[in-house]
């Protein structure tokens, strides 16, 4: 009986995590929703007339790459509504996405640079049907969502320091989040690796190795994270290429060669370290994200000859330029994280320890950047390094005294 009552208390632990987890996953899935379909929030304006000129029929110029992409945008939101639920979710969904849709494309009546659509509601309600159609399908609670992965994952505060790190790598990579599957904009993005195959433009080595130490220490890092034995580190791998691989859709940023080849090289040197040794993996994962934090501060900007006066006021260029500002908060935050979560794993008791550490390397990297030409010696790096460390610190030492 009291071996019963175990089982049950731990299924019971299981599925409300997992239920949070879900819901979770959603909110985030809502506002990236909300972000990409208003994005970039200027030039608000009051309509002429009603508010839902869209609702009076279809728009003229139908783009297949618009349609494309208004499925694709919901299909996450419905398969993670959908997922761990029964059939009978589904009204629910397509109710939530119709909402959800009306009232984005409502907004954008306010903005003259969107175009609101009837036939956009549609394609998006199509696209929350087909999420959840796929998630009822594959039937993962069963399989996975409700075992003993999310329980795991819920109860490692480590791993989820892990999974904070790819986090933010990905949003250094992909911000401003606004995707486009229109053709001009694939093009655009594939520009510099097309002009890099046909001998149009020089290949960067400095830049790429840097990427392959970025992505190297990542490939660990995520391995280090999930602690799955057979797939942990392949699922870090394939995260790090798909990441990469959609910086080709999102609109302002482009696939160099030096990422290609860096990225491409950083896996497989992650993947070779891991199943070599894992202990060894990751004391080489910790020197590959000092020499990347150093690299990438202090090699010289690209055509400039002169030095610039350090910065003392936090955010000061970053709210000047918010789209580059919210991208170089994330590219200082990643590796912060990966290093917090390397450490842990390698046996290091509370990252309290290292934070007088951090925090004055840190500053010497910054105002190193005194000498080097084209860069901006910043507080706020410093800032943000030491503000994220706190915070893997706080997280972490919670379930350690628990």
């Amino acid at each position: 009986m009291a071996l019963q009552i175990d089982r049950d208390s731990r299924g019971n632990t299981a599925s409300a995590h997992s239920n949070s987890l879900r819901w979770t996953l959603v909110a985030i899935c809502v506002g990236l929703i909300i972000y990409g379909t208003m994005f970039p929030f200027t030039g608000w304006r009051v309509p002429e007339h009603s508010p839902w000129p869209f609702l009076e029929g279809m728009r003229h110029g139908i783009s297949l790459s618009d349609i494309v992409a208004n499925i694709l945008l919901y299909m996450p939101f419905g398969f993670l509504f959908a997922l761990g639920r029964r059939t009978r979710v589904m009204p629910l969904v397509l109710l939530a996405a119709l909402l959800l849709s009306l009232g984005t494309e409502t907004v954008q009546t306010f903005l003259p640079g969107r175009v609101s659509s009837l036939l956009d509601t549609a394609t998006n309600v199509f696209g929350a049907f087909l999420g959840a159609f796929a998630a009822l399908l594959l039937g993962l609670p069963s399989a996975l969502y409700k075992h003993r992965l999310a329980l795991q994952l819920r109860s490692d505060r480590v791993a989820w320091v892990g999974i904070a790190a790819l986090a933010f790598w990905a949003c250094a990579q992909l911000i401003p989040f606004a995707p486009s599957l229109d053709l001009g904009n694939v093009k655009a993005g594939l520009k510099p690796l097309w002009h890099a195959l046909q001998g149009m433009r020089e290949i960067d080595c400095w830049r790429a190795a840097v990427y392959a130490a970025a992505t190297a220490a990542l490939t660990v890092a995520g391995a280090s994270a999930l602690r799955l034995p057979r797939w942990g580190v392949m699922a870090a791998a394939a995260v790090l290429l798909v990441i990469m691989a959609l910086k080709v859709l999102v609109v302002g940023r482009q696939l160099s060669p030096e990422a290609f080849a860096g990225t491409l090289a950083g896996v497989l040197c992650g993947l070779l370290l891991w199943a070599s040794d894992r202990r060894c993996a990751q004391i080489a994962a910790v020197i590959l994200i000092a020499g990347y934090v150093v690299a990438e501060a202090l090699h010289p900007g690209a055509g400039h000859a002169t030095a610039h006066a350090f910065n003392w006021i936090p955010l000061r260029s970053h709210l000047l330029q918010p789209v580059n500002g919210m991208a170089n908060l994330a590219d200082a935050a990643w590796p912060l994280l990966a290093l917090a979560c390397i450490c842990l794993r390698l046996g290091l008791h509370s990252l309290w320890k290292l934070l007088p550490i951090i925090a004055l390397l840190l500053f010497g990297i910054e105002w190193a950047q005194h000498w080097a030409p084209g860069r901006y010696p910043d507080i706020t790096d410093v800032l943000t390094g030491v503000v994220v460390w706190s915070c893997a610190a706080a997280y972490t030492s919670r379930s350690r005294a628990g």
